[in-house]
C-alpha cells in the first residue's frame, strides 16, 4: 500500500523468504475447508519480459493517434526503421529514427521511431536496423481496450471484506472465500482509546496487500470512481457489472463504492475524532490459505486524527449527493454522518496521526498537513448541501473560496487532496462566480500542459519526470495525471491532451524501461504476479485477473527485499515471481486500481475521437448518452433501446424482423446537432433516415442525413440540425434480421 515519505518498514508475519513462502504454497494449497476455493498445482510462472530493445505498446493504437515507439540503441546516428505487416512481412512504411539521447529515469541511451502517419487498420511489427523487431500489435478504428475498465472495477468485488466473495462475480471462480472479517462489525479501539467503546467497521474494502481500512487512502478512491460516475453518469449503469446489487435500478458503479464506504461512518466513535485505521495486530500470512485464522487474528481500530474525519466527511458527502436520486433515506443517513465529522474535524483541526502510538499490522498513512483534507471536504460538503438546498451551503462555500487551496490543480494522491476537491467544483455545477470556475479551469490547463511537456521531454512515454527520484505507486501517479488530461481533454476538446493519455498508456501497456506491461492480462509480456495476498495464494495455477495494475517502479523509498536498490528510477521494480518480499514495486491497492479504471473507461469512450471520425468540434459535447429512448419494437426485454445510449459497445438494441422499424432519443431540450455515430451489429438497415424534431410523434422533422446504400460497421456522419428529439427510421434491412445499434450517438450543443 503507499505510504507517506519514511513509513515504518513493512514486515510479514513470518520472516520467511520468497522462496519458502512459495514452498509452502505446494503443500498447502487453498481448499474448501480454509474458506478459500480448490485449485490444482501447476508450473511455476514468470511474468517474462520483452526481450526486443524495440518497445512499442503491447495492444496497440488508434488510427488518429500518436504512435511512437522506444528503441533502445547506442548508436549516435538516426537508425533505419521499417512498419511490416505481422502476418505477410510486407513493408508498409519506413523512416529513421530520431536520436533521444541519454534517458536518465531508464539510464539507457534511447531513439524514438514515429509511425503515426500510418492510419490503415492491421497487425504489425516495428522492424529498426540493427536493434531488432517489436513483438506485433494492432492499429484499430475502434476501442483497444474495451474491456479494461470493467475488469478494472472487477478489483473492488474482489477485495469486499464483511461478506462472502463469490465465483460468480469473478473473473476466476477459484478466488471465491469466505467473508474476511465479519467481526468488523464490533471492532475494539487499541488502548482503549474511545473509552471503552465499539466500532462498527463493517463493509469495506481490503486497502491493498493486506487486509487493513485506512479512510485517508479509502477517501481519494472512493472519490475517482464518484467523480468517473459524476462526469460519466451512464458509463456503468445497473446491470453492467458482475456484482450481487445489479439489478437493483441503481448504476451498478454506485453499489460497489457504497458498499466499500459503508465502514466510513462506523470509523467514528459517540464522541471526537475518526479512527485513523483498522487493522489486525500482526501483519497476515502472505498467501493467507485460510480464511477462518486470517480471521482469528486480533483486530483493532487505531487511535484517531484530523484527516481521518476530514476523510468520512468528503467521502459521505458525495455519496449522499450521488444516492439521492436512488436511495433518499441512505442518502440523509450520510448526510447527517459527513455533516458531524465536519463538525468534529473543525473542533479538532491539527490532530496528526502519531504513528508509534499502534499496532504492528497495518500501514500508517502519517500526514501532518490538514489544509487541503478540509478544502476537499469543504467542497464536497458545499456541493451536497447546494443541491439539497440546505442552509448550511453558504458556510461550506466560505470554507471553500477562503481555503489557501481554492482553485488548485496539482499532483494529487491520497495525501494530496486539494486537486480532488477542485475538480468536483470543475464537474458538479452550484453557485461559483464564473471568473472563478474559468480560472480553475485556467490552472487544469495549465498543469496538463505542463504534464505534456514532460511527456514529450521523456525517452519512454512516462508523464513524471525522469529527472526525480520516482515514488511509491509510480504507476498510480501516471494514473492521477491520466485523470487529469482526460478532464482538460473533457473541458476544452483539445486533443492534445487525449493523445497524451494514450501515450501514457503506451507505457503502462509495455513501451517502459521494465519491457513489461504493467496491467495484468494486457499485452504479450504482461505482468502476472502482484502483492495482494490472496490472489497470489492461488497462482501460478490460477491466473491473477485481468485489469490490475502493479504499483511501478520505485526508488524513492524502498523497505522490502526484493525490489532493487543502486538502479535508475524507471528500473527500480522487482522481479518476476518476487510478490511476497515486494510490496515496494509490485503492491496492487485500491488507490490505484480506480484511476486505472477511470482513465481506461475514458479512453475507451472516446476512441472515436482519435479513429478517423469526423472528431469533435469546438464545443461539442455527446448529448445522447443516458437520455430517455424509445422504438417501434424490440426483439426481446435484453435488447430495449436503452441500451443504444448506455455508452456500451457490448450491448445492443435490436428491433423485430421487419422493415421501417425506428429507435428515438430525448436530448432533454432542443439543441444544435453537429454529429451522430452510429454502431451498428451485423443486422444493419441498407436504407435508412435520420430525422430531428421539436414534436416526440415527428409530425413536422427535419431530415438530418439519408443513403440507400449503408455497408454498416460504425458510421461517423457530419450532420446539421436542431431539435430535441432525434430518430432514426430504418426502411430497408440489410439482413433477414431486424435493425440492430450497438450506440446511436449525438453530438452537439
Amino acid at each position: 500500500m503507499p505510504r507517506a515519505p519514511h513509513p515504518r518498514p513493512r514486515r510479514l508475519s513470518r520472516p520467511a523468504a520468497a522462496a519458502a513462502l512459495a514452498a509452502a504454497l505446494a503443500a498447502t494449497l487453498f481448499t474448501p475447508a480454509s474458506g478459500i476455493a480448490a485449485e490444482a498445482a501447476a508450473p511455476a510462472a514468470t511474468a517474462g519480459s520483452d526481450p526486443s530493445p524495440v518497445r512499442v505498446n503491447q495492444v496497440g493504437y488508434l488510427t488518429a493517434a500518436d504512435k511512437i515507439a522506444t528503441v533502445v540503441a547506442a548508436s549516435t546516428s538516426p537508425l533505419s526503421w521499417q512498419l511490416r505487416g505481422a502476418g505477410d512481412n510486407a513493408v508498409v512504411a519506413s523512416g529513421t529514427t530520431r536520436v533521444h539521447g541519454n534517458d536518465p529515469a531508464s539510464g539507457d541511451h534511447v531513439h524514438q521511431a514515429d509511425f503515426s502517419s500510418v492510419t490503415r487498420p492491421g497487425d504489425y511489427r516495428l522492424s529498426v536496423a540493427g536493434a531488432g523487431s517489436s513483438v506485433a500489435f494492432t492499429i484499430q478504428d475502434k476501442a483497444l481496450y474495451p474491456q479494461l475498465g470493467r475488469e478494472a472495477m472487477q478489483y473492488f468485488y474482489f477485495h469486499r471484506m464483511g461478506t462472502p466473495v463469490e465465483g460468480q462475480y469473478l473473473q476466476h471462480s477459484a478466488h471465491a472465500h469466505a467473508a474476511l472479517h465479519p467481526g468488523d462489525s464490533s471492532v475494539p479501539c487499541y488502548n482503549n482509546w474511545c473509552g471503552g467503546e465499539r466500532l462498527n467497521a463493517a463493509g469495506s474494502w481490503a486497502d491493498a496487500g493486506d487486509f487493513g481500512i485506512y479512510p485517508v487512502n479509502h477517501a481519494i478512491s472512493a472519490w475517482t470512481l464518484l467523480n468517473l460516475y459524476e462526469r460519466d453518469p451512464a458509463a456503468y449503469g445497473d446491470g453492467s457489472l458482475p456484482v450481487p446489487e445489479r439489478g437493483n435500478g441503481r448504476p451498478d458503479i454506485l453499489d460497489e463504492v457504497e458498499y466499500g464506504s459503508r465502514f466510513m461512518s462506523g470509523m467514528l466513535p459517540s464522541t471526537g475524532l475518526a479512527s485513523h485505521k483498522v487493522h489486525n495486530h500482526t501483519w497476515s500470512a502472505f498467501p493467507v490459505t485460510d480464511v477462518g485464522a486470517e480471521n482469528a487474528l486480533a483486530r483493532s481500530a487505531m487511535p484517531p486524527s484530523t484527516n481521518a474525519t476530514y476523510a468520512v466527511a468528503r467521502t459521505n458527502a458525495q455519496l449522499a449527493r450521488v444516492l439521492r436520486r436512488y436511495d433518499p433515506a441512505r442518502a440523509d443517513a450520510l448526510w447527517a454522518s459527513a455533516r458531524t465529522a465536519w463538525q468534529r474535524a473543525e473542533a479538532m483541526p491539527d490532530v496528526d496521526y502519531a504513528v508509534d502510538s499502534d499496532a504492528e499490522g497495518g500501514g500508517d498513512y502519517p500526514d501532518t498537513k490538514n489544509s487541503d483534507d478540509r478544502y476537499a471536504a469543504a467542497a464536497e460538503l458545499y456541493l451536497t448541501a447546494h443541491q439539497r438546498a440546505d442552509g448550511s451551503a453558504a458556510g461550506y462555500r466560505s470554507a471553500v473560496t477562503g481555503s489557501p487551496h481554492y482553485g488548485q490543480v496539482a499532483q494529487f494522491d491520497w495525501a494530496e487532496v486539494a486537486t480532488a476537491g477542485t475538480l468536483s467544483l470543475l464537474t458538479v455545477a452550484a453557485d461559483l462566480p464564473a471568473a472563478d470556475i474559468a480560472r480553475m479551469r485556467g490552472s487544469l490547463t495549465a498543469f496538463a500542459d505542463s504534464v505534456v511537456t514532460t511527456l514529450n521531454g521523456e525517452g519512454y512515454p512516462a508523464l513524471i519526470p525522469g529527472s526525480t527520484k520516482y515514488p511509491w505507486g509510480s504507476n498510480s501517479f501516471i494514473a492521477n495525471r491520466m485523470l487529469l488530461l482526460g478532464t482538460a481533454h473533457d473541458l476544452t476538446d483539445d486533443v492534445r491532451y487525449l493523445k497524451a493519455m494514450h501515450r501514457a498508456m503506451d507505457y503502462l501497456m509495455g513501451n517502459n524501461a521494465m519491457r513489461l506491461s504493467y496491467i495484468t492480462g494486457y499485452g504479450e509480456y504482461a505482468e502476472s504476479d502482484l502483492h495482494d495476498r490472496l490472489a497470489w495464494g492461488a497462482y501460478p495455477g490460477t491466473p491473477y485477473p485481468k485489469g490490475w495494475l502493479s504499483g511501478g517502479p520505485n526508488n524513492e523509498n524502498i523497505n522490502d527485499p526484493a525490489t532493487p536498490t543502486g538502479r535508475p528510477a524507471a528500473k527500480s521494480y522487482a522481479g518476476p515471481d518476487t510478490a511476497p518480499d515486494a510490496w515496494g514495486s509490485k503492491e496492487n491497492t485500491i488507490n490505484w486500481n480506480a484511476p486505472l479504471a477511470w482513465t481506461a473507461t475514458y479512453l475507451d469512450r472516446t476512441a472515436d475521437r482519435l479513429s478517423g471520425g469526423p472528431g469533435p468540434q469546438p464545443g461539442e459535447s455527446l448529448l445522447s448518452q443516458g437520455r430517455p429512448a424509445w422504438a417501434s419494437s424490440s426483439e426481446n426485454s435484453g435488447l430495449t433501446p436503452e441500451h443504444a445510449v448506455d455508452g456500451r459497445d457490448d450491448t445492443r438494441w435490436s428491433s423485430a424482423f421487419r422493415d421501417h422499424q425506428w429507435i428515438t432519443v430525448d436530448l432533454g431540450s432542443s439543441r444544435t446537432l453537429s454529429r451522430l455515430t452510429l454502431k451498428w451489429e451485423a443486422a444493419y438497415a441498407r436504407s435508412f433516415t435520420v430525422q430531428v424534431s421539436d414534436d416526440p410523434g415527428f409530425g413536422t422533422a427535419g431530415e438530418l442525413y439519408a443513403t440507400t446504400s449503408s455497408t454498416g460497421g460504425t458510421q461517423q456522419l457530419a450532420v446539421t440540425g436542431q431539435g430535441r428529439y432525434v430518430r432514426l427510421l430504418g426502411r430497408v434491412r440489410a439482413t433477414p434480421y431486424g435493425i440492430s445499434l450497438h450506440e446511436f450517438q449525438v453530438y452537439g450543443r
